[in-house]
């Protein structure tokens, strides 16, 4: 009951716009109700929200619905953590192409997290046997403007399909512009 109550103080104080409490132990051991700034109290949420958001993300890595898998991994694509970063990197060698595709997507956008290890697990994987995937890492190489990816991204101009050497292109031009 006295966390039902608290909740309801809680929520009311943020819509108000006022402060909220937080609950503390006094010397004693009792509790003691003190105002936390709203700001600091969103980011408290924020941040449990955020840990709890990324491991219900990871356990959908392991979904048999490769569906479900890719909008697992796309959502990783927008947490900049080091933890959905290496699951990005994993789902590369996933069996379904569309999970390789959008994990190459997701590490164009959160690779600058560490940048020497995302290049470490996006390189080796350009010899997917899928077009749309190496046309997808060659977009994510593109995106991390990295110097070191240059070589292997003009291997990519010479590819037997025409998606990936136009995404290669794009890649190495904007590598190239970002020097």
């Amino acid at each position: 009951m006295k966390t039902t109550l608290l909740i309801i103080v809680l929520v009311a104080s943020l819509v108000s716009g006022g402060n909220s409490l937080a609950v503390s132990r006094g010397s004693g051991g009792e509790e003691i109700l003190q105002p936390t700034p709203p700001a600091d109290l969103l980011l408290i949420l924020s941040e449990f929200a955020d840990k709890k958001n990324l491991e219900i993300l990871l356990q959908k890595l392991t979904d048999p619905d490769p569906f479900v898998r890719v909008e697992a991994v796309q959502a990783l694509g927008e947490i900049q953590k080091e933890q959905s970063l290496v699951s990005a990197c994993n789902c590369l060698q996933d069996d379904n192409l569309y999970v390789r595709a959008y994990a190459a997507e997701a590490l164009g956008k959160i690779g600058q997290v560490d940048i020497s290890f995302t290049l470490s697990r996006l390189l080796p994987a350009l010899d997917d046997p899928s077009p749309y995937v190496r046309a997808m890492m060659m977009a994510a190489l593109g995106e991390l403007q990295d110097e070191r990816a240059v070589d292997s991204v003009r291997e990519c101009l010479h590819d037997e399909d025409e998606s990936v050497r136009k995404m290669a292109a794009w890649a190495l031009n904007k590598i190239e512009n970002s020097q």
